[in-house]
């Protein structure tokens, strides 16, 4: 897997011949990565479902412009994701059960993140700090879940790295660079709206005040070239609301703003915004530390002044607005890989053997652990792992196939061999680390993937609930009780059922409460018609259909 090559690096000289991952390996281990959980189940409840039936109420009701949950306005996120989606699931929906095909438009997002990753790494650092970017990228632990969902802040941290990218180029060519830079920019806007120029308009600034050399008027000059894709892009969308939308336009920018001002929520709760950054970047954090200490003296060089300030930006975001939920710090990723990166190159001898050890061991238990998973819920050995298992998803029936089963033998013999044939080199703790993630998942999303859609699906609850409703006498109209978007948009995509407002004047209310919370109650004048309680703890769930009595 490894491959000698004769150059060094500039920024990051390393003491021994460079080596980098061959493209044709790298492609098997994204394809690998990539596929599995992209394809293959239901929506899960969450984003998954909720993002998919965006695009779902796209496809089958044509609202292009105006982001919509079965018949209400969505105005979290702009179209650039639900546009991809519905473009992978137009072409692909014949082939492949229509959320597969709308979530590749996510795979789609995953392949420019890594090209743009390799293609800056390479720029700052050297070849072989751009195959430590990509191994980096799919070792990472916070990116996995949401790798292998409908998410539109994947979409967002790709643009921002094709910005990223667009930046390092214009110090080679810097109109193809600016071109590239502006229109990343302007992508990102689509993508996440004003949070996405935050994170990209900054950055322009950082060539011209690092560096003398692109000071001059020629370099200066060359920026107009990115205005031009960046004002396109950023007005295409707005411009079109106006004309046609108008009233969702308002709403949406109302929401924009609103969404965007700081607050200090999450430094009140300190001690929990850093445990999950600390886990969502694992195993960058430690790397990124070192090389921030290791090259203190100089900051201000470019290879180390973009991925910092990118870092900067994106944890003042994270930190300042939305919730605390893993899939905001996305953005952070970029930075934090192409950091490590270029320091991982530079590790002693004894410090890659210790980042790789521990990457060997946590995959190898890992996946013996998924393998007795799946040995518990078939065969009923171990027996307290069956019986736990199986007490978290009640009403699950284990069942498996061939396919399935001959993927995940696969994958583990390959793992097996990657550690007994890989020899030593600089990268060969990023290669474990992303094959050991690859392993990992694989593993879950071959042998416990019924365990999980069962747990996780709603096609089920939908189907139950769609029965139930067509049972009453005047099952035209439903309103909901604290029913979210996520519950909103399964049903409709499994049930083809709208729910209406909550003050809406319907004959039967469907109320929606989460872990220990109480059903909430319809009032006076209202009967229980139906319930189902599912899952355990805080992800338990109730829906209750009450019926209006006259």
């Amino acid at each position: 897997m490894a491959h000698m090559q004769n150059s060094s690096f500039t920024e990051f000289p390393s003491r021994k011949p460079a080596i980098h991952v061959p493209n044709w390996a790298l492609i098997l281990v994204f394809i690998a990565y990539a596929l599995p959980g992209n394809i293959g189940h239901v929506p899960w409840r969450g984003d998954d479902a909720l993002h998919i039936g965006v695009v779902f109420s796209m496809l089958s009701e044509g609202h292009w412009l105006t982001p919509q949950i079965a018949g209400h306005p969505f105005y979290d996120w702009p179209p650039l994701t639900y546009w991809l989606g519905a473009l992978t699931g137009k072409l692909l929906g014949w082939l492949l059960p229509l959320h597969d095909a709308i979530r590749l438009g996510n795979v789609a997002a995953l392949t420019l993140l890594i090209y743009c990753l390799r293609y800056a790494a390479r720029e700052l650092y050297g070849r072989e700090a751009a195959s430590a970017a990509a191994m980096l990228m799919l070792g990472s632990l916070g990116l996995l879940i949401h790798a292998h969902e409908m998410q539109p802040q994947i979409v967002l941290t790709a643009t921002l790295a094709a910005c990223l990218q667009g930046l390092t180029l214009m110090r080679s060519a810097p109109t193809r660079g600016a071109l590239l830079t502006g229109a990343a920019s302007g992508a990102a806007f689509l993508a996440g709206g004003l949070p996405g120029l935050f994170l990209c308009l900054p950055l322009w600034l950082l060539n011209p005040v690092c560096s003398n050399e692109y000071r001059t008027r020629s370099f200066l000059l060359a920026y107009r070239h990115a205005l031009w894709p960046l004002v396109l892009l950023v007005s295409l969308w707005p411009l079109a609301l106006a004309v046609w939308q108008p009233d969702f336009l308002h709403a949406w920018w109302a929401h924009e703003l609103a969404a965007i001002l700081p607050h200090t929520g999450h430094l009140q709760r300190g001690k929990d915004f850093a445990n999950l950054i600390g886990w969502f970047t694992w195993p960058l954090w430690p790397v990124v530390l070192w090389s921030l200490w290791h090259r203190r003296g100089k900051l201000r060089d470019f290879g180390h002044s973009l991925p910092l300030a990118s870092a900067l930006l994106a944890l003042a975001l994270v930190a300042s607005t939305g919730g605390m939920r893993p899939a905001n710090l996305l953005p952070l990723m970029p930075a934090l890989i192409l950091m490590a990166s270029g320091e991982l190159c530079r590790l002693r001898r004894g410090a890659a053997n210790a980042f790789d050890w521990f990457g060997v061991m946590t995959f190898t238990l890992l996946g013996l652990s998924l393998w007795l998973a799946w040995s518990a819920m078939n065969f009923g050995w171990p027996a307290p792992l069956a019986r736990n298992l199986l007490r978290l998803v009640p009403g699950f029936e284990p069942q498996w196939n061939a396919l399935q089963l001959l993927v995940a033998i696969t994958l583990s013999v390959a793992w097996v061999i990657a550690n007994l044939r890989l020899p030593f080199f600089q990268l060969r703790g990023a290669v474990h680390w992303a094959l050991g993630v690859t392993l990992a998942w694989g593993l879950a999303a071959t042998l416990l993937m019924s365990w999980i859609d069962h747990d996780k699906s709603y096609r089920s609850t939908a189907a139950e609930i769609a029965a139930v409703i067509a049972s009453q006498p005047e099952a035209a109209c439903v309103a909901g009780i604290d029913l979210g978007d996520s519950q909103r948009a399964a049903l409709h995509y499994f049930a083809h059922i709208k729910i209406a407002a909550r003050g809406a004047n319907c004959p039967l209310r469907l109320a929606y409460a989460t872990g220990r919370n109480t059903l909430p109650e319809p009032g006076k004048g209202w009967e229980s018609v139906w319930d189902l309680r599912r899952g355990r703890g805080r992800l338990a769930e109730q829906f209750a259909l009450y019926r209006r009595v006259d």
